[in-house]
């Protein structure tokens, strides 16, 4: 069966919604700690402080296209005491092909619940910890 190249096209961008799957909210990343060595796959390349302040870091994902400002602003107030963003850009290494933008903020503290996430990415398969998508 011969394809045409629009319906090469058509068929990939299928196969590439499925796999991104739909995201409702933006959500925030699960922090990897050192104390994860060795457990996770894919460690995140955000770090979990701010090496010169000693202030914790909150990663959002986010679609621009999708989600407006005051989502990720909605979500970082629940989870971030005086926000100060640090990134913003495309990060398709942290975040998914449907919510592929991470906001990086600087926190005077997190939510507890953003403290205790760890991302879910195991070399055996385990579940290590939860990742909350609002």
């Amino acid at each position: 069966m011969r394809f045409s190249g629009s319906l090469a096209i058509v068929w990939i961008g299928i196969v590439l919604a499925g796999c991104a799957g739909p995201v409702s909210e933006p959500y925030y990343i699960g922090r990897w700690m050192p104390s994860d060595s060795g457990k996770i796959d894919i460690p995140s390349r955000v770090p979990l402080t701010d090496t010169r302040t000693g202030r914790p870091y909150l990663s959002i994902c986010y679609n621009k296209m999708l989600h407006n400002a005051e989502q990720v602003r909605q979500l970082v107030r629940e989870n971030c005491t005086d926000p100060q963003l640090f990134y913003n850009g495309s990060d398709l290494y942290a975040c998914s092909l449907a919510a592929p933008i991470r906001a990086t903020y600087s926190c005077g503290a997190l939510s507890r619940a953003a403290q205790e996430a760890r991302p879910n990415l195991l070399k055996d398969d385990r579940y290590l910890g939860e990742i909350k998508i609002y």
